[in-house]
């Protein structure tokens, strides 16, 4: 079983999807029983994942033909509203 430090050393060095198999494994077997690293380490794997994705998909993302399916200007603004609603001081 790895240590705390060892598996953030391990997801700062290296991209997690790129770690061999069973270290991906013993990294998430740790992840779960931590209570101290085991949100922050999940929000790292997570992250690692969503770059992966992204980069997979990068050139589908900036493809011009794709321009017109952009939000509209309701939808905008509702998601505007909502995010001033969720940041105003209680």
């Amino acid at each position: 079983m790895f240590t705390c430090k060892q598996v953030s050393e391990s997801l700062n060095k290296e991209n997690f999807n790129t770690l061999p198999k069973w270290k991906q494994c013993a990294i998430k077997l740790h992840i779960k029983l931590c209570v101290f690293c085991g949100k922050y380490n999940k929000q790292v794997i997570d992250h690692h994942t969503m770059c992966q994705h992204y980069k997979e998909n990068e050139a589908l993302v900036n493809d011009s033909r794709y321009a017109h399916k952009s939000l509209k200007d309701a939808r905008k603004t509702a998601i505007k509203e909502r995010i001033r609603e969720s940041i105003k001081p209680e």
